[in-house]
């Protein structure tokens, strides 16, 4: 069991902890590399870690196994400064997902889920949820790990952290495709912030993706990554645009959610929340949504998702302006 979290954090990131298990080196016979190189995975351990770089105070929730794998996960995100008093021991393994990628940077996975979707609703106390804002993803609300998800946003409602639902959409891990959407609208709608990618949108609404916003987020700000078409952001402030940085992919996995720790960053240190006068910024959008596709474009650079995130001194001093804008 973890100890409760005493202390408001900026970003609680809820859900997912996962080893990735990239293929190093050349395949054999089989179809396998003989060699796997481990890495951090899982957007709750990506998004937080980015975070945690930047100087923004993040920590995760979320379960691993009672293993070796589990605890080398627990002691890797301390050492990057993530708070990991919201880490439990869970049912079965830690989960670990192999990676092959592609010659663009298209990632392969095979997932073994075990304990991170079995994070028991028993475990999760109210000051899991003490923070400015909460990251969670459609996942979480798979039926294994529903009631523990539900009960960290009732606690999350009751700390007044803002909601971030970042749809993070994996069909694969659904066996009914109408029980996906349905859980992903009655994330969407608990949210004040919608983040959303093509591929999420196709994968929940076909072609009426920016309908279904509309039903189902009417209320939240969206932030819109739309491969070279660049990001957007649509809220209170109306609507920003930041164009794709073109870099040469080597690992894709990462660079959505390093995307949505550069946004969180600068919302943070802008100090915008619903209703505040930075909130209805169009400039803290626009400056959230070019960090956002600078750290993006530096994760997808090598391979692992938080890899290339180590020089950030550039990204650091974006940051310290806009707390100075601000």
């Amino acid at each position: 069991m973890s100890r409760a979290v005493t202390t408001a954090l900026d970003v609680v990131c809820f859900g997912e902890l996962i080893w990735d298990l990239y293929e190093d080196g050349k395949t054999e016979k089989d179809g396998l590399a003989a060699r796997f190189k481990r890495e951090l995975g899982g957007a709750s351990a990506n998004v937080a870690v980015t975070l945690a770089r930047l100087g923004t105070k993040a920590g995760v929730v979320g379960a691993v196994g009672d293993d070796r794998l589990g605890a080398a996960f627990s002691t890797s995100l301390a050492k990057e400064g993530v708070v990991t008093t919201g880490i439990v021991k869970g049912a079965g393994a830690t989960s670990v997902a192999f990676v092959s990628l592609g010659a663009t940077g298209d990632a392969s996975f095979t997932p073994h889920r075990g304990a991170d979707l079995r994070l028991d609703e028993a475990a999760v106390a109210a000051g899991m949820a003490k923070a400015k804002f909460v990251v969670l993803s459609v996942s979480s609300m798979l039926p294994s790990a529903k009631p523990a998800t539900l009960k960290f946003l009732a606690a999350a409602d009751k700390a007044k952290a803002v909601v971030v639902v970042d749809l993070n959409v994996r069909a694969h891990l659904w066996a009914d495709a109408e029980e996906m959407r349905s859980a992903t609208k009655e994330l969407a709608l608990r949210a004040a912030i919608v983040k959303a990618s093509e591929r999420d949108l196709n994968a929940i609404a076909g072609k009426r993706g920016m309908s279904w916003l509309d039903d189902n987020a009417k209320h939240a700000a969206w932030v819109l990554t739309r491969g070279e078409n660049g990001a957007a952001a649509v809220g209170p402030h109306g609507q920003s645009t930041a164009p794709t940085k073109r870099v040469r992919c080597v690992d894709r996995s990462g660079g959505g959610d390093a995307f949505t720790a550069g946004v969180l960053a600068v919302l943070v240190k802008a100090g915008a929340t619903p209703g505040s006068p930075a909130f209805e910024d169009a400039k803290t959008w626009t400056r959230a949504l070019e960090v956002g596709q600078l750290l993006g474009s530096k994760a997808v650079s090598s391979l692992g998702a938080t890899a290339s995130l180590t020089s950030l001194d550039d990204v650091k001093a974006r940051l310290a302006a806009q707390k100075k804008a601000s």
